[in-house]
């Protein structure tokens, strides 16, 4: 009995190693006619980046077309609908008040492009219009840092706070 289960074994791995090399020649015999461009069937298979006939450039992307986000520091209120419907979280904004002006002063606006899908939520409920999308499309890095943007003015100094409270009109400050 002992030699009959041992036979069996043999056989089962005799079997198993038959089905290998057998897959591995007929996968051989697909890929093989690519490498060295025999038969009909030669084609391309990958294709070049960037495409040299083609050539995306910036100009030729279409009209809606999303890509990295740009945010115009000048023109943004800070009111935070962007960072609060982006569903990836990737905006970051922190504001302090200008008593001058009751406006705020946008202190960080950093975007994480790591994070960011690209969906073009923030985009849409801006309502200064200060968010878009140009036309960049490559924001490839070696190093996570790099996928970081900032676009705040940076905190507020003592001279800036000195500076608006001059500027405020007397009858606000009686």
């Amino acid at each position: 009995m002992i030699s009959l289960s041992i036979f069996r074994n043999i056989y089962a791995y005799m079997r198993s190693l038959y089905w290998g090399f057998r897959s591995l020649l007929e996968s051989s015999l697909v890929v093989v006619p690519y490498l060295f461009g025999w038969g009909e069937h030669r084609k391309e298979v990958t294709e070049q980046y960037p495409d040299p006939v083609s050539s995306r450039t910036e100009d030729d992307l279409p009209v809606k077309s999303r890509g990295m986000l740009f945010n115009d520091v000048d023109a943004c209120t800070g009111c935070g609908d962007c960072s609060a419907v982006c569903p990836a979280n990737c905006i970051r904004i922190e504001v302090q008040d200008q008593p001058a002006t009751g406006k705020k002063w946008v202190a960080v606006y950093d975007i994480d492009y790591g994070r960011c899908i690209l969906c073009g939520l923030c985009v849409e409920v801006c309502e200064p219009a200060s968010l878009k999308h140009t036309k960049r499309y490559e924001g490839a890095h070696y190093q996570r840092e790099h996928l970081f943007s900032q676009f705040g003015r940076g905190w507020v100094s003592k001279e800036q706070r000195e500076k608006w409270e001059r500027m405020r009109p007397m009858e606000e400050v009686e």
